[in-house]
């Protein structure tokens, strides 16, 4: 996508680009951060979107921890490696390390998580050679020490062993000298100091012929010497060769390490590269998180309908203050490409049209958008604006002047991947000449098929877009009773620019208004209290409908909440079914199998008992075999609870109850012990057994249930 400089500065890409700068770690990363750019193709912008999605979803897991590691700068290294004999300083092999360490971190987090998250693994799997070179530093490099190992060389452990008996040699004689000293109190109040690794005696100057040994230094002042005592004379001279070994061996060391690193060259610049990215692609996750960005979907066509769209500086700026910012829904198609905005001064009509730049700029550079997420997007090869007053005093430029610059730039530049942002369209000039040679810019643009948000005051303006298949006016609601700006964007009528509404509310007195109006023609009076009148009408009208939404919104819920607990008693009613035709059946079978035990209980031997069973049982299964739906034991099947009438009705009117409680009675009075009835919703009819006030004991088949009146028909 195209973006030219003064677009950028007009929308302020460059303070989101800051802000988002600020989430990096490393240099190189902040760079590329302040330096954005657009995808060239909608292809490579889905897969940053899948990628970033990915990463917000580690994020948002409590499970996991994103790794974040700092991407080091090698560039220094590198540049050494392209020399045949240069050599890493140990500084820049750390610098080398801690690359390659934070590679490691997130190629083995991208490895165990490649089932849940493929297309992380995907953006790391091409890495290679990272055991290899970690193996090649960590040779000889002490990982906790940050310096080279002692055992690095059989050599430089030798040295290092002579330099640690050296040192405490030093240091045992620097303490007897110290101690004598400070008996005599010759020291000043810090008594020893460091310079040139070497441990000198703070003597008071005018003690310091009393002290052997050599004078190194005076305090600024002059009231201290420093001494290196006489004892320490040999001993720091041994230990100033062994440091010089001892860097001459490391060296040696270092031009080893170089030598192998070099042939990882292409390595090394992939986990910079690797890191770097993924340095950049954390701060645009945790930069969406500070102003609940979302990801719309990207349409194939011109068409875009966003959602609740709010300007995220806007956002992160009233968010400091905790005031609310008012999201606006904005949609355009190809049958509705020119969208122009008209209202109120401070109505919100310029930071809506910046709204949408900055959002487009963004969503192109895969950045989330403060939006809901049900919102879709569209492709624009460039994005072109003309906003607030741009004089160039480098070319002696008018505002005017420059916007007819612009212009021309527009109407040379713009075709049907054009968005166009226009903020006081024809404004910077004589209103009746300016609004006459608006109208035909208006028209130039609009036939070559380019998306446009204009903002507006001009009537002309607003006439010929109510003309046009594939334009709309637009405007910023205002309330007329308080005289105030909504700050609400609605599509479809011009509004008014509420002049004297305004005016009024400034507390400009009443004559200096109706004055004013006398200066003005009849029929601009009358197409403003038109626009006004609309206005109110199209208020009033989309109070009803959120009105009737919300019923239509309360009507489904009630129906839903219906269905669901018809399902419920269904089911219920079917599990008591089951339950009832399972007792029947096993009760029935148990009264048969008792019939021949009492039959046969006489017989001195089982035989004909056995006999009797084995025939039952292969009656049964011959039943069995013939029945398409057998009844089968189901252990989990337990004594259900008979449904309430709550559950099956809402609560009677009063009318409703009378008759109700009259039924009741009638059926009361039916109920005797021994008379037949029928559970509601059942076909086994049963006989009363019992009667306990409102509870009965009914007998159904084979099997007895407690139940109440309320649940029974006679």
């Amino acid at each position: 996508m195209i973006l030219d400089k003064q677009s950028g500065k007009d929308l302020e890409f460059g303070v989101v680009c800051d802000i988002l700068s600020t989430y990096c770690k490393s240099q190189k990363a902040k760079e590329n951060a302040l330096n954005l750019t657009s995808f060239s193709e909608s292809e490579l912008l889905n897969r940053e979107f899948d990628l970033l999605e990915e990463i917000q979803e580690i994020y948002l897991d409590e499970r996991l921890s994103f790794p974040h590691p700092n991407a080091e700068d090698i560039d220094t290294a590198l540049n050494i490696l392209r020399i045949e004999n240069g050599v890493l300083i140990l500084n820049e092999l750390l610098k080398v390390f801690a690359l390659c360490q934070g590679t490691k971190i997130l190629i083995d987090f991208a490895r165990n998580q490649q089932y849940d998250y493929p297309i992380l693994y995907e953006a790391c799997q091409h890495i290679t050679g990272i055991k290899d070179v970690l193996g090649i530093i960590t040779e000889v490099l002490d990982t906790k020490k940050l310096d080279i190992k002692d055992d690095a060389t059989p050599l430089l452990l030798t040295i290092r062993k002579k330099q640690k008996s050296n040192r405490s040699e030093i240091n045992k004689n620097f303490e007897k000298a110290l101690r004598r000293c400070r008996q005599d109190e010759l020291l000043g109040e810090t008594e020893e100091s460091f310079l040139d690794n070497r441990r000198l005696l703070t003597v008071l100057s005018q003690y310091k012929k009393r002290v052997p040994g050599r004078i190194c230094g005076v305090s600024a002042k002059g009231n201290y010497t420093y001494i290196e005592p006489q004892e320490s004379f040999e001993l720091n001279k041994e230990q100033e060769r062994l440091r010089i070994d001892e860097s001459n061996e490391i060296f040696s060391i270092l031009e080893k390490v170089t030598f192998r690193l070099r042939s990882e060259k292409k390595h090394l610049k992939a986990f910079q590269a690797l890191l770097v990215r993924f340095d950049l692609l954390n701060a645009k996750v945790l930069f969406g998180q500070s102003y609940k960005g979302t990801r719309p979907k990207l349409n194939k066509t011109k068409k875009m309908h966003w959602k609740n769209a709010i300007h995220p500086l806007l956002y992160l700026k009233n968010n400091e203050v905790n005031k609310k910012t008012i999201g606006q829904e904005i949609e355009m198609n190809e049958n509705s490409r020119f969208l122009v905005i008209s209202g109120p001064n401070a109505g919100g009509k310029s930071i809506t049209l910046k709204t949408v730049g900055i959002l487009q700029l963004m969503y192109q550079c895969g950045l989330f958008l403060s939006m809901d997420a049900d919102s879709s997007c569209c492709w624009f090869h460039q994005v072109l604006s003309d906003i607030g007053d741009n004089q160039s005093i480098e070319n002696q430029l008018s505002t005017y002047s420059y916007r007819l610059n612009r212009m021309n730039h527009f109407l040379a530049n713009s075709d049907e991947n054009t968005l166009l942002l226009l903020d006081e369209f024809g404004s910077g000039t004589d209103p009746e000449l300016g609004g006459a040679l608006a109208e035909v810019f208006y028209m130039e643009l609009y036939q070559k098929n380019c998306f446009a948000v204009i903002t507006t005051h001009y009537t002309n303006i607003k006439i010929l877009t109510s003309s046009l298949d594939s334009a709309t006016n637009a405007c910023m609601l205002f309330d007329t009773k308080k005289l105030e700006p909504l700050f609400t964007l609605s599509i479809g009528q011009p509004g008014s620019s509420f002049t004297f509404e305004v005016a009024q509310h400034n507390g400009i007195p009443n004559e200096l208004i109706e004055l004013a109006k006398t200066k003005v023609s009849e029929h601009k009076l009358q197409v403003d209290a038109l626009s006004v009148s609309l206005q109110k009408e199209k208020s009033k009208f989309k109070k009803i409908n959120t009105e009737q939404y919300k019923s239509q919104h309360k009507a489904r819920q009630s129906m839903r909440e219906y269905d669901e607990k018809l399902e419920k008693l269904q089911a219920k009613s079917e599990r008591i079914n089951q339950f009832v035709e399972q007792q029947n059946k096993f009760v029935t079978m148990g009264k048969k199998f008792y019939e021949i035990l009492g039959k046969f209980k006489h017989h001195k031997t089982e035989k004909a008992t056995m006999e009797a069973l084995k025939k039952l049982a292969s009656i049964e299964r011959i039943k069995i075999k013939e029945q398409a739906n057998p009844v089968v034991l189901n252990k989990k099947l337990n004594t259900p609870e008979l449904p309430k009438a709550s559950e099956i009705a809402e609560k009677p009117s009063a009318k409703q109850a009378e008759i109700i409680k009259k039924v009741e009675e009638k059926v009361k009075k039916a109920l005797v012990v021994g008379n037949k009835i029928k559970l509601k919703n059942q076909k086994t009819q049963g006989v009363i057994l019992e009667i306990e006030g409102k509870k009965l004991t009914v007998q159904l088949g084979n099997f007895i249930i407690k139940t109440t009146m309320n649940e029974v028909e006679v």
